[in-house]
């Protein structure tokens, strides 16, 4: 039984640490200069030859969970470097994983992993949310999901601690993420071209 007990406690913990190292390589990244701009994103990728999808994939993973990229930099490296259908289906397959596992973390570890994760002023947007918004989850959830810029990240950790199912959940960022992604992606994939004087 305490065997027993010792391996609960042992899974419990192995999110945090894979969290924490993934917030280590983040940091190191961050301080190379690596995500200051889509060329030293894409150099970084690039070097990972055939696994550079997968490298990317992850990266939007982590990039729900701990925002660590100005606004649209990874999606549109993702275009440049792989098509903008490619890219944009990466982009997608990516950040709806992580909004599952950051979902699942929050509904596990609950406030406790928000805090983790969050500075003190984005916790403090998250609790008002979650005063004001868990009654109507679902159609704030819907309603982020469909606005291209809104907060969908933080709405979607705030579902973590309503009695919003998991497959509910799911189902909503699956039909509504792509359209979100998708135009956000272009904006700035356009605004992108205009400062490089391509258009």
């Amino acid at each position: 039984m305490e065997k027993k007990n010792n391996v609960h406690k042992y899974l419990r913990i192995i999110p945090i640490v894979g969290v924490l190292f993934f917030l280590g390589l983040v940091i190191y990244a961050y301080r190379h200069g690596i995500f200051q701009s889509t060329d030293s994103l894409q150099r970084f990728i690039q070097q990972f030859g055939d696994y550079a999808v997968v490298i990317f994939v992850l990266l939007q993973i982590v990039q729900v969970i701990i925002p660590i990229l100005p606004g649209g930099i990874s999606s549109v490296a993702g275009m440049l470097m792989f098509g903008n259908g490619f890219g944009l289906f990466y982009s997608c397959l990516g950040l709806i994983i992580g909004e599952a596992i950051g979902f699942l973390l929050v509904r596990y570890y609950g406030v406790s992993f928000v805090q983790l994760i969050l500075s003190p002023k984005k916790y403090q947007k998250f609790d008002q949310l979650l005063t004001q918004k868990t009654k109507d989850i679902k159609k704030v959830l819907c309603l982020t999901l469909l606005i291209p810029f809104a907060p969908d990240d933080l709405i979607c950790l705030v579902a973590g601690l309503t009695k919003l199912s998991f497959k509910e959940f799911m189902q909503i960022v699956i039909l509504l993420k792509p359209w979100s992604v998708g135009i956000y992606s272009m904006i700035m994939l356009f605004l992108f071209h205009k400062a490089q004087g391509n258009l």
